[in-house]
């Protein structure tokens, strides 16, 4: 196994040298640091600080305050949230914006491996001691799915059983589940849309499938931004009408 492990160092030695990485962004050759993933794609310098996301904060929305306690924003205390809480790798902002449209729009898929184990760091941080049975991603349309090529949220989740295995040494206690919520509306673009106008745009646009109802199962949905919220709170819905126990919201980044 060790002569395995310094074959594979080699091998990646060997390849940086032949390939070397380049900045994203400007272009430059960069050197990785094993501690912050996304150096695999951005120099030091494009990506400045990295945007964490942190106290203070809604603890239900995850909606950033500018200072004071963590506490419940004025939304969801006027009205009973159907996604009982959200939180986030990164807030939705400097390197972590351009490198979010970079993955989503430009399809840089390097930007996957780095994008899914920030996310995963945030799981523990947030999630790790939650009771959860099943991790759905955000489902596209099959139409929307065949002109990008790929599903994001699927791409952060992808892996995220073996960095729990890597980190724990144990199988983790929920499953991944790509098919039993699906997007059925094909709906227009959010963006540019307002929050009241991002609710109707998505009514009714998630349905449970499976056979098997998630009766009382506490489900972690995965998605790449959370802006208003409207994506998540209307897929939370169909979870919560086909029977599931409660929803909760792991993102790569808020805005």
């Amino acid at each position: 196994m060790i002569t395995r492990f310094r074959h594979l160092s080699l091998v990646r030695g060997i390849s940086s040298l032949v390939f070397p990485d380049k900045c994203l962004k400007c272009g430059i050759y960069i050197r990785r640091s094993p501690e912050v993933p996304l150096s695999a794609c951005f120099c030091t310098a494009c990506m400045g600080r990295l945007p964490g996301f942190g106290s203070p904060f809604c603890t239900c929305c995850g909606r950033r305050f500018s200072a004071g306690d963590d506490h419940l924003c004025e939304s969801c205390l006027e009205k009973a949230p159907v996604v009982e809480r959200v939180r986030a790798a990164f807030e939705y902002e400097g390197i972590v914006r351009e490198a979010v449209a970079l993955f989503k729009y430009q399809g840089r898929l390097s930007l996957a491996r780095p994008f899914e184990r920030h996310l995963f760091e945030a799981y523990c941080t947030w999630f790790s001691k939650e009771d959860i049975h099943l991790i759905l991603p955000i489902p596209l349309h099959r139409k929307k799915s065949a002109k990008r090529g790929f599903n994001q949220s699927f791409l952060l989740i992808r892996n995220l059983m073996a960095l729990h295995r890597e980190r724990y040494g144990t199988p983790p206690p929920w499953t991944i589940d790509i098919r039993s919520l699906a997007r059925v509306r094909h709906t227009p673009s959010q963006t540019g849309l307002d929050e009241k106008e991002r609710e109707t745009n998505l009514a009714r646009a998630f349905e449970w499938q499976a056979r098997q109802r998630p009766e009382g199962k506490n489900i972690l949905l995965v998605d790449d931004v959370f802006t208003t919220g409207s994506t998540c709170r209307s897929a939370a819905s169909a979870l919560k009408s086909a029977g599931a126990g409660a929803v909760f919201a792991l993102v790569l980044a808020r805005a």
